[in-house]
C-alpha cells in the first residue's frame, strides 16, 4: 500500500504536480542503456518505497544516484556517474533539458565574476572549439565518482558557498586551451589535450586542474631544499617551507646541522640540538593553509647522526611529550656500508656536519668505497670523540617505528646518487618520497631573492603528470601521450608564478619532470596478470620500459623544438646516458627480462642533439587523488579492496576499482600480495626510473599481530638487493573490514604531491 500512496513532486520552478513513476522509469533506463545485469525493477521500488508524499525533482534524482551507489557494483556505479552528471549539468546551469551554455558565454561570465582569466582565442576559434572539439557527451562515460571528484575538487568554484561553475568537459577544454593558447597551430593542441584529459590518457595534477586559465599561477607539485649548519641558513629553510607551503608545495627538508650539546661559538654555547628546529619546521608547514589545513612536510635524516636514537622515535605517542614531533614526517637515509654492519652485527659510531663534515659529505657520494675509507680514518683516530651504536638494534627499532607510525620512511642514499641522470648530489627526496633531485643550502637570504644568474644555492620543483596506461592502444599513442604530458609540464615550468626570483633560474635552469603511471593494478587484472608470477614481471617490464623510452624520446623531441634545459651539461644526458646503464643489475635475476625497444640508436639521438628538454623525467607518484578523476587505480599499487570509501582533506567518494564486476577475480588484493612480489614489481619499475616511486608496503597485521625481526630484516635486505630507493607508507590492515582509504588526508592536503 506504501508503494500505491498518491505522491505528489515539486519542481525546479517550483510547480506542484502528481507523481508519474513513468519519468523516473524512463531517466533509469536510458541511464542503465549499454550496462549489463542493472535490476531497474528494484531500484525504483526501494526508491519508491522511501519518497514521502511530497518531494522535490531534486530529492528523488539522489534518491536514486544513492540506489545505485548502494549496489556496490562498479556497473551501477556508471549508471550513477550518468545520473549524477546529468544533475550536476542541471544543478549548475538551470538550463532546460539538461542542456549546457556555450563555451564562450561560460568563460565571459567566468572572467567577469573573476574565476578566469581572458584566453588568447578570437570568437571564431571559440565558435569552432564549440562545434568540433568539445563533446560534452563524454560526461556520461564517467563513472560517479569521477563526476564528483572532478566537480567538487577539480573545478572552479566559489569553494566558501561550495558552488561549482564547470561540468567535466568544461574543465578539461579550459585546461586545453590554457596550455594551448600561446602554440601554432593551437587548435590542434587544444584538440590533443582535450582528448587526452576527456578520455583519461594524461592524468594531471591538482594544481594544473585548478589553476590553469585562472589568475592563479602555481603549478609546482614537490620542492625539496636543504640547509647548512648555521643559523641564517636553518631560518632561511623555515621561510622556504613557510612560502613554499601556500604556494601549494608539499615539502621535502633536509637540516644539515649540528646535535645537541654540540659547540656553538667555540663552547661559549651549547647547541639544543634538531628537536627545537624540527618544532619551528613543523610551525612554518603549519601556519598557511592548503585546501582547508595546514600544509605538510618530510624531514629527511641519516643512519650516523647523534640524535638518530631520539628522531626515530619522534612520533611515537609513547615518547615523552617533550621529544615528539607529530607535526612531520621524517625519513631515514642509509648507505650500504650501514646494512654490512647490520647484516654482520656491528656497531657504528655517530658523527654530523659538526664533528666530521667531510665524512657527512661522502655519505651522499653514489659510492660507499669513499664513504668507507673517510670513516675508516676517523675510526683509527683516537682524538677524534666517538659514540658507538648497535646497528642492528638501531635497524629493527626504524622497522619497527615504520609499522607502527606509518609516517617514517625509508632512503637508501647510495641507490639514489648511482641510478640518477644527476651530476651533482642528491641530498634527500620530497615529502612522498619519489622525487629525487640536487639541492644546494642558501646561506643569504638576499641570494634567494636575488635575480642574478647564480649558483650559491638551489630549490628543487618538480612538475608532475601521468599516463593512464590502461587507455593507450598503442605505441604511436603512448609517444604522443608522452609527448602532450611534457607539453603540460613545459608550460607549467614556463608559466609558474615564482615567490623567490632565483627560484625561477634554476627551475627554468633545470626543467624537472615527473611522470608516473596510472593504473597498474588494472591494467593487469584486464590481461590476465598479477604482482607475483613470472610471466607478470615480464609484462610489467615492457610497461616499464615503454614508459621510459617513450618519455625519453619525447623530451629529445621538445629539447630539438624548444632546446635542451640550460643546465642539461650538469646531467649525464648529454654523454648519452639511460637509466638502462646504471640500474641495480639484481633487477634481471628476477626473470629472464628483454628489452623491447632500441634503446642503443635513442642513445645515439640523444648524444647528437646534446642532451634532452628535462633534466628528470620518470617518478611514479601516489596520485591517490587525481586517479579519483581518471577513474583508475592509483599509481602502481594494488588494490586494497574493490570498494572504498576515500577520503581527502575536502571530499569523501563512494571508489570501486574500475570493471571490478567483470575483473573482481583477476584483481590482486594489496593484502594478499607477498611482500617480496611487490618489492620486485617496484624494482621493476625503479629499473627503468631515474628518479624514484612513492613505494607503499602492506601487511595484514590480524595475520601477523607480533612483527618478527626476521620478517622485518627481511623487508630491508630485500629493498637493498634489488635497488629500491625508497619507500613510502607502511600500511596495515588491523580489522577485516577496510572502507576507509585517508592517504591524502596525512599528505599534502592540495594534492599537488598527490599527483
Amino acid at each position: 500500500m506504501q508503494l500505491l500512496k498518491e505522491r505528489y513532486i515539486i519542481k525546479r520552478n517550483g510547480q506542484k504536480e502528481k507523481f508519474d513513476v513513468s519519468k523516473i522509469i524512463k531517466w533509469e533506463k536510458w541511464a542503465a542503456n549499454g550496462y549489463e545485469d542493472i535490476d531497474l525493477k528494484s531500484i525504483t521500488l526501494k526508491v519508491l518505497e522511501d519518497l514521502p508524499e511530497t518531494f522535490t525533482t531534486q530529492d528523488i534524482q539522489l534518491k536514486i544516484i544513492e540506489e545505485c551507489k548502494n549496489k556496490k557494483s562498479f556497473n551501477y556505479m556508471m549508471v550513477a556517474g550518468r545520473l549524477y552528471a546529468a544533475f550536476m549539468r542541471k544543478r549548475i546551469f538551470n538550463l532546460e533539458k539538461y542542456n549546457v551554455p556555450v563555451l564562450k558565454d561560460l568563460h565571459r561570465n567566468l572572467i567577469k565574476l573573476g574565476y578566469m582569466r581572458e584566453l588568447n582565442y578570437t570568437d571564431e576559434e571559440y565558435d569552432y572549439i564549440e562545434k568540433n572539439i568539445i563533446d560534452h557527451t563524454r560526461d556520461f562515460n564517467l563513472s560517479y565518482f569521477q563526476v564528483y571528484q572532478i566537480v567538487h575538487k577539480f573545478a572552479l568554484s566559489n569553494r566558501i558557498d561550495k558552488i561549482p561553475f564547470e561540468t567535466p568537459q568544461f574543465v578539461f577544454i579550459r585546461m586545453a586551451m590554457a596550455l594551448s593558447e600561446h602554440e601554432e597551430n593551437k587548435l590542434t593542441h587544444v584538440k590533443k589535450f582535450y582528448d587526452y584529459f576527456s578520455l583519461n590518457k594524461i592524468n594531471a595534477p591538482t594544481p594544473n586542474y585548478i589553476n590553469l586559465g585562472t589568475n592563479h599561477r602555481g603549478f609546482i607539485s614537490c620542492c625539496l631544499y636543504k640547509v647548512d649548519d648555521n643559523v641564517t641558513s636553518l631560518s632561511i629553510g623555515d621561510h622556504i617551507a613557510y612560502t613554499m607551503t601556500y604556494m601549494s608545495s608539499g615539502i621535502g627538508s633536509f637540516l644539515n646541522t649540528r646535535s645537541v650539546n654540540d659547540k656553538v661559538k667555540k663552547g661559549l654555547i651549547k647547541h639544543q640540538g634538531k628537536l627545537p628546529y624540527f618544532k619551528s619546521l613543523a610551525a612554518a608547514v603549519n601556519a598557511n593553509l592548503q585546501g582547508g589545513r595546514g600544509g605538510a612536510c618530510t624531514a629527511f635524516f641519516f643512519c650516523y647522526d647523534p640524535e638518530v636514537e631520539t628522531i626515530v622515535n619522534i612520533q611515537n605517542p609513547r615518547t615523552p611529550l617533550f621529544k615528539q614531533n607529530r607535526d612531520l614526517h621524517f625519513a631515514f637515509m642509509f648507505n650500504d656500508f650501514f646494512i654490512e654492519k647490520v647484516l654482520n652485527d656491528e656497531d657504528i659510531f655517530l658523527f654530523n656536519a659538526y664533528t666530521a663534515p667531510d665524512l657527512v659529505e661522502s655519505f651522499f657520494d653514489k659510492d660507499s668505497n669513499k664513504f668507507r675509507e673517510i670513516y675508516e680514518k676517523y675510526e683509527k683516530n683516537e682524538s677524534f670523540e666517538k659514540k658507538y651504536i648497535n646497528a642492528r638494534k638501531l635497524a629493527l627499532n626504524v622497522l619497527r617505528q615504520c609499522h607502527e607510525v606509518a609516517t617514517l620512511y625509508l632512503l637508501n642514499i647510495n641507490e639514489v646518487n648511482r641510478h640518477t641522470s644527476f651530476k651533482d648530489k642528491i641530498y634527500q627526496s620530497n615529502l612522498c618520497m619519489e622525487i629525487l633531485q640536487p639541492t644546494k643550502a642558501y646561506n643569504d637570504m638576499l641570494k634567494l631573492y636575488s635575480e642574478e644568474k647564480h649558483e650559491e644555492g638551489e630549490i628543487s620543483l618538480c612538475a608532475l603528470g601521468g599516463i593512464v596506461i590502461p587507455n593507450i592502444s598503442s605505441d604511436e599513442e603512448y609517444e604522443d601521450v608522452a609527448y602532450y604530458t611534457l607539453k603540460m609540464i613545459d608550460y607549467c615550468i614556463d608559466n609558474n608564478s615564482y615567490v623567490f626570483p632565483h627560484l625561477k633560474y634554476t627551475a627554468t635552469s633545470r626543467r624537472n619532470a615527473g611522470v608516473g603511471i596510472i593504473g597498474l593494478a588494472y591494467e593487469l587484472a584486464k590481461n590476465g596478470y598479477n604482482y607475483s608470477s613470472e610471466e607478470s614481471y615480464k609484462y610489467m617490464h615492457y610497461l616499464a620500459e615503454r614508459h621510459s623510452y617513450f618519455l625519453i624520446k619525447a623530451s629529445l623531441k621538445l629539447g630539438k623544438e624548444k632546446g635542451n634545459a640550460p643546465w642539461i651539461h650538469k646531467t649525464k644526458w648529454p654523454d648519452g646516458w639511460l637509466p638502462i646503464d646504471d640500474y641495480n643489475k639484481n633487477v634481471d635475476t628476477i626473470t629472464n627480462f628483454e628489452y623491447k625497444y632500441d634503446w642503443e640508436f635513442l642513445r645515439n639521438e640523444i648524444i647528437a642533439n646534446k642532451g634532452i628538454r628535462n633534466s628528470s623525467l620518470v617518478a611514479h607518484m601516489p596520485t591517490e587523488s587525481s586517479s579519483k578523476a581518471s577513474g583508475m587505480p592509483n599509481g602502481l599499487y594494488p588494490i586494497r579492496s574493490l570498494y572504498l570509501v576515500k577520503t581527502d582533506s575536502s571530499n569523501t567518494v563512494d571508489w570501486l576499482a574500475y570493471e571490478s564486476d567483470k575483473y573482481e577475480n583477476s584483481y590482486d588484493i594489496a593484502w594478499n600480495v607477498p611482500l617480496e612480489s611487490l618489492i620486485k614489481t617496484y624494482a621493476i619499475f625503479q629499473k627503468f626510473a631515474d628518479q624514484g616511486i612513492s613505494a607503499d608496503f602492506y601487511i595484514d597485521r590480524t595475520k601477523y599481530e607480533v612483527l618478527k625481526a626476521s620478517r622485518l630484516f627481511n623487508e630491508l635486505f630485500l629493498m637493498h638487493k634489488y635497488g629500491i630507493k625508497t619507500r613510502y607508507y607502511t600500511n596495515s590492515k588491523t580489522t577485516d573490514s577496510v572502507t576507509l582509504d585517508d592517504i591524502v588526508g596525512v599528505g599534502c592536503s592540495s594534492g599537488a604531491c598527490t599527483l
